[in-house]
């Protein structure tokens, strides 16, 4: 009776197999580096202030607001943070009543914000001040 002889690897199948798995790896480690370089970069940072409450006679504002900036002037932000909080509870302590409650009122609010901001630290790194919480509430 003929005995079977044990069955012998082909190198060659193992070479092929190995050089069709670097391949593959290569094609997705370049796939994954190509859509890392392609995704979005932030170009803006946001800080955020408050809650924040001004009183006068004639109104009580609790707002909580956010400063967007160029994200290459955040570490500029956090340098004057106070400086920062001190001017937008300022300037939310001189807004109009009456234009607070008008259709426009949050632009006017945001706008004034900016604007007062900017011009009292100095500066135009401040893009746009967003009020994240706003609640006005007449005396």
């Amino acid at each position: 009776m003929a005995t079977a002889k044990p069955r012998q690897t082909d190198t060659s199948v193992i070479i092929l197999a190995s050089a069709l798995a670097v391949v593959l790896v290569g094609i997705v480690a370049g796939w994954l580096y190509i859509s890392y370089l392609a995704r979005p970069v932030a170009t803006s940072s946001f800080a955020s202030f408050g809650p924040v409450v001004v009183r006068s006679s004639e109104f009580s504002i609790k707002a909580t607001i956010a400063v967007q900036t160029r994200h290459e002037d955040a570490s500029w932000v956090k340098k004057h943070k106070k400086e920062l909080d001190f001017a937008l509870q300022a300037a939310l302590g001189n807004v109009d009543a009456h234009r607070v409650r008008t259709p426009e009122g949050v632009t006017y609010v945001q706008e004034l914000l900016r604007d007062a901001a900017n011009k009292t630290l100095n500066t135009t790194n401040i893009q746009e001040v967003l009020l994240t919480d706003f609640i006005v509430q007449g005396q």
